[in-house]
């Protein structure tokens, strides 16, 4: 055999062995995705998203039993139950707003002393829409309401906040209450807009108040308020009367660049710290006898 046959015979039998396995390759099926397992949250949350009621109510009593199984079950659950308000579509059909409120009043339930309290438990329900939302009396630690929108009336009014409260951003379409509200750790409400009353008398706030470039378009009564820190209220717009009277400032509070635009009352009010009123207007005659 010539060395060009010999060079031809072993070229042949090198492309038969890689056609062979390419062929072998090809009809090989691929291994399949492992599958991971559900978690019992996960289809508690699949089902409180469902379509069909039956199936809601039924994933929302497991959501209940899930949290009073184990302690440490609980802040998951809220967490779940937070992101499944967060995802319901506004406005929605009929069903969709019933089961808010539905969502809504569970919540709070879990929040409020009493039977079935869940102490301890942070609540996340930033860029939600809430409808009269009402959290009062509850107890919760860190909230979070930034960008979210109130509609109706809210009530956060008689409730403890072992942490944090930060709405920056939030919308009230209404009226909210805060009377007689317990902030430990600040009250941050950074350019939120009040379509309503925005009722906050008797409020202690043991951390620093943030208002800065607040919008309230009715009356902002801050009677009794005792903030214990420092307060921020600068380039805050008051639409309609703002009462300060009798409220206890400890700590520095700035006012500058904030709009009066309706009577305000300073009344028998004390600052322990320094107050700054720079270039703050003022639509009426102060008072501050």
């Amino acid at each position: 055999m010539s060395l060009l046959s010999r060079w031809f015979t072993a070229t042949s039998d090198v492309l038969t062995v890689a056609v062979l396995g390419r062929r072998r390759v090809e009809t090989t099926p691929p291994p399949a995705p492992p599958v991971s397992p559900v978690s019992p949250l996960q289809d508690i949350g699949a089902r409180l998203r469902s379509d069909e009621s039956d199936v809601r109510m039924d994933g929302l009593r497991d959501w209940v039993a899930f949290g009073e199984s184990l302690a440490e079950h609980r802040q998951p659950a809220l967490d779940e139950l937070c992101a499944v308000l967060r995802d319901l579509p506004w406005p929605g059909t009929q069903v969709d707003q019933r089961w808010r409120m539905v969502l809504q009043a569970t919540l709070a339930a879990r929040l409020r002393p009493g039977p079935g309290f869940w102490l301890g438990c942070d609540l996340d329900l930033r860029h939600t829409t809430l409808v009269d939302f009402d959290l009062s009396a509850c107890r919760p630690r860190t909230v979070r309401f930034d960008g979210t929108r109130f509609l109706g009336d809210t009530r956060f009014d008689q409730a403890t906040f072992l942490g944090g409260f930060d709405a920056s951003g939030a919308f009230f379409e209404r009226h909210v209450q805060f009377t007689g509200s317990v902030f430990a750790r600040g009250l941050g409400l950074r350019g939120v807009a009040v379509c309503g009353n925005g009722e906050l008398s008797h409020i202690h706030v043991a951390g620093p108040v943030v208002l800065g470039r607040a919008r309230f378009s009715g009356r902002a009564d801050f009677t009794g308020a005792r903030f214990g820190s420092e307060m921020d209220c600068s380039f805050v717009r008051f639409g309609g009367r703002a009462v300060f009277r009798r409220a206890w400032f400890a700590g520095v509070s700035s006012f500058a660049g904030t709009w009066f635009r309706g009577r305000e009352d300073f009344v028998e009010a004390s600052f322990g710290g320094e107050s700054s009123f720079e270039n703050t207007r003022f639509g009426h005659r102060v008072h501050a006898d």
